[in-house]
C-alpha cells in the first residue's frame, strides 16, 4: 500500500494555514527516517444471536507497509485487536437528547485519545526500530487512514450526520456532480473555536454556528487534535461493503421494485439458468431479510441481464454505469486507464441520473453514500487501492477477536475475560509460529558446496503457489463406454479427439495428419470414468494469491436439464485483465 499521513493532491480551502500535506511529510523528517502508516478501523458488532442484546466496540491496527495479501489474512495476525471502547449506554435521566447525544461522543473521542496516546509522542519524535537487514533506523507511526461505515465516518471527523465527512458539501447539494471544498482537521478545529467564542460549549449559540458549517458540535476535543502531521478527513477511506453494495445498490434494489413488480423481478431472477460464479436464487429476492454484503454482492451479478426490456433506457444506463462503478471500484490494481473507467462510468450516472426524479422514483438525489463515490478516485491515488482498507476485512476479525472470545466467558463481567483469553492465545500463537519457523529453517538449512543464493531461489520456488487442476475424489459416472459419452454430452469431435491425445502423449509429439487418421481407428479401450466437473486454480497478477474456479458439463438427468459451461482461455502475455484481449481459445465443456 502506498500510502502517506495526510496524503491529498486537491486544493485546500484559504485560510487555513501551513499544513502538513503527502507529498512534505517525508521530506520534513530526519534524514534515514520513514513513516509506517497507521491504518485504524472501529466496528460495533453484536456479540449475541437471538437474545441477550451483548455487543463489543472493538478497535483494530494494522500498518500500511505490510502486504495487503498478508493483512487481509487473519491467520498471518498482522491487523491486531489494541482495545475495546465502551458499549454502554448513557443514562439520559434528567438531560435533553442533544446533551445524551453529545456525552456519547465525547466518551468515544476520549477513549480512543487514551488508546492512542503512545502514536502522539512517537508520531512527533519517531521510534527505534530494528529492521529485517539488522539496521536500527528512526520510524514515525502516523496515522494514514481511518476505515469506517458512514455513520462512524460522521463521529469520527466531527462531522454532521447527512453530510460528507471528506469535503464541505451540504446535505442540500450531494446530488451534484463535483465535490466541493476539502474539510481538512485544522478547518474543523477552527470552526469548534468560532463556535466557542459564540457561546458556551452545549449551548444553542454555539451548536448553531457549528451546523453553518456543517460540523456537529458534539465533540468539542477529537482524539486527532494532538496528532499534528494527521489530517483525519484525508484519513477517512472508501467503504465498498457499506457504501457500495448495502447503500448505493440496495437502492438500486428498491428503484427496480418501484419500476416493475416484485412477482415479475422474482420470476426473472428464478428463471436464470444456474452458473459457476454466480448464485440462483430459487425463489427470488424480495422476500429476503437481513441481506448480507455476500448476498447484495451475488445480486449485482445477475440483476442487469433480469432488467433487460422491462424499464426504460435511460435508466438501464444509470443503473448500468453505477454497477460499472462498483467493479471497477474494486480492482486490486488501478492505473490511469481504469480510473478514466470509473470517471466515465461516474459521468454516465450523473448524465442519466435526472431520469429517476422525473419518474418519480425519487423526489432528489441528495444521498450521502451516492456522494461518496466522488472521493473514491482520490482516495485510490492517495491510499492506494480498495481492498487496503475495505471494512469487509476487520469484520472478518470480529469472529476471532469478539465473539469466540465472548464465548469463552461466562458471560457476566465478560471484557477482562475476553482480554486474557485473547492474550493466551496470542502467545500461543506466536509460540507456534516460532516452533514453524524454527523447523523451517533446519529443513532447508543450506548443504555443503551449496550457495546461499540457490537456496533462497529454491526456497522462492518451492514456497510459490501452484496451480493446476483438482477433480474430485469419485468419478460422476463409472466406465461410461465411449460411445455413450458422445451421445449424451452431444460431442461428435470427442472420441477424435481423445485419440489424438492419446497418441500425443505416447510420442510426445504432435501428430501428423496421416497418424492422426491411423489413430482415430483405435482406442487401447472403450470405456472411461466420467466426471461431470473440476475445479482449477490460477495465480493471478495481485498478491499471488491463488484464485479458484471451476467447470461443470453434466448431461439431462431426469427432470434436472444439462449443463455445459464455456471456458475462455486467454493465451500470450498480450492478454488484459481488463478485458478479452489477445489470443482466444473458447472451449465449450
Amino acid at each position: 500500500m502506498a500510502c502517506s499521513p495526510g496524503a491529498s493532491t486537491r486544493t485546500r480551502p484559504p485560510g487555513l494555514g501551513a499544513l502538513v500535506s503527502n507529498s512534505t511529510a517525508q521530506s520534513i523528517l530526519p534524514k534515514g527516517a520513514t513513516v509506517a502508516p497507521i491504518i485504524i478501523s472501529t466496528d460495533k458488532t453484536q456479540l449475541t444471536q437471538f437474545s441477550g442484546n451483548r455487543s463489543a466496540y472493538p478497535v483494530y491496527m494494522t500498518l500500511g507497509n505490510i502486504p495487503k495479501a498478508l493483512r487481509r489474512k487473519p491467520s498471518e495476525h498482522a491487523c491486531v485487536l489494541i482495545g475495546y471502547l465502551s458499549v454502554d449506554k448513557v443514562d439520559g435521566a434528567g438531560i435533553t437528547e442533544k446533551k445524551q447525544r453529545a456525552l456519547v461522543q465525547q466518551l468515544f473521542h476520549a477513549s480512543v485519545k487514551l488508546i492512542l496516546k503512545p502514536l502522539e509522542k512517537a508520531g512527533k519524535e519517531g521510534v527505534d526500530v530494528t529492521c529485517g537487514d539488522g539496521k536500527v533506523r528512526k520510524v514515525f507511526p502516523i496515522l494514514a487512514a481511518y476505515v469506517a461505515d458512514y455513520p462512524e465516518q460522521c463521529l469520527v471527523t466531527c462531522s454532521k450526520y447527512g453530510t460528507c465527512p471528506i469535503c464541505q458539501c451540504p446535505e442540500t447539494s450531494l446530488e451534484e456532480a463535483k465535490a466541493q471544498l476539502p474539510r481538512a482537521s485544522i478547518w474543523t478545529l477552527d470552526v469548534l473555536k468560532k463556535a466557542r467564542s459564540k457561546g458556551s460549549k452545549g449551548s444553542a449559540a454555539f451548536y448553531n454556528k457549528c451546523k453553518e458549517y456543517n460540523v456537529s458540535g458534539y465533540a468539542v476535543e477529537p482524539f486527532w487534535k494532538s496528532h499534528t502531521l494527521t489530517d483525519i478527513h484525508s484519513c477517512i477511506t472508501p467503504d465498498v461493503l457499506h457504501q457500495l453494495y448495502q447503500g448505493v445498490f440496495k437502492h438500486v434494489l428498491e428503484w427496480c421494485g418501484v419500476l416493475m413488480d416484485e412477482e415479475e423481478l422474482d420470476c426473472r431472477i428464478r428463471t436464470l439458468p444456474p452458473a459457476f460464479g454466480t448464485r440462483h436464487f430459487k425463489n427470488g429476492i424480495s422476500s429476503l431479510s437481513q441481506v448480507s454484503g455476500s448476498e447484495r454482492k451475488d445480486m449485482a451479478r445477475i440483476l442487469l441481464g433480469c432488467l433487460v426490456g422491462r424499464i426504460p433506457n435511460d435508466v438501464m444506463l444509470t443503473f448500468r454505469a453505477l454497477l460499472d462503478f462498483i467493479y471497477l471500484a474494486q480492482y486490486p490494481t488501478h492505473d490511469d486507464t481504469t480510473l478514466k473507467y470509473m470517471t466515465d462510468a461516474l459521468e454516465l450516472f450523473h448524465k442519466h441520473k435526472d431520469v429517476l426524479v422525473e419518474l418519480g422514483i425519487r423526489e432528489h438525489m441528495n444521498i450521502p453514500k451516492l456522494h461518496s463515490l466522488l472521493h473514491y478516485i482520490d482516495s485510490i491515488k492517495n491510499l492506494g487501492t480498495t481492498d487496503n482498507y475495505n471494512t469487509e476485512m476487520f469484520e472478518r476479525l470480529h469472529i476471532d477477536c469478539a465473539k469466540k472470545a465472548w464465548r469463552a466467558t461466562n458471560h457476566r463481567n465478560e471484557r477482562p475475560q475476553m482480554v486474557k483469553w485473547l492474550e493466551r492465545r496470542e502467545k500461543v500463537a506466536m509460540f507456534e509460529t516460532l516452533r514453524e519457523r524454527l523447523a523451517e529453517e533446519l529443513q532447508h538449512h543450506v548443504a555443503d558446496g551449496e550457495s546461499a543464493s540457490d537456496s533462497s531461489a529454491d526456497s522462492h520456488t518451492r514456497n510459490r503457489p501452484k496451480a493446476g487442476i483438482l477433480l474430485p475424489k469419485h468419478p460422476s459416472v463409472r466406465q461410461q463406454s465411449i460411445l455413450s459419452i458422445v451421445e449424451k454430452h452431444d460431442a461428435p469431435g470427442f472420441s477424435k479427439a481423445l485419440n489424438s491425445y492419446v497418441y500425443n502423449m505416447k510420442l510426445g509429439r504432435p501428430l501428423t495428419s496421416r497418424e492422426a487418421a491411423e489413430a482415430s481407428s483405435y482406442l487401447p479401450f472403450s470405456h472411461l470414468d466420467v466426471f461431470h466437473g473440476f475445479k482449477f486454480t490460477t495465480i493471478p497478477l495481485s498478491d499471488g494469491a491463488l484464485e479458484h474456479d471451476s467447470v461443470k458439463a453434466k448431461p439431462a438427468i431426469g427432470p434436472q436439464p444439462a449443463r455445459f459451461d464455456t471456458a475462455i482461455v486467454l493465451q500470450g502475455d498480450d492478454a488484459e485483465a481488463t478485458g478479452l484481449q489477445g489470443k482466444l481459445l473458447v472451449t465449450t465443456q
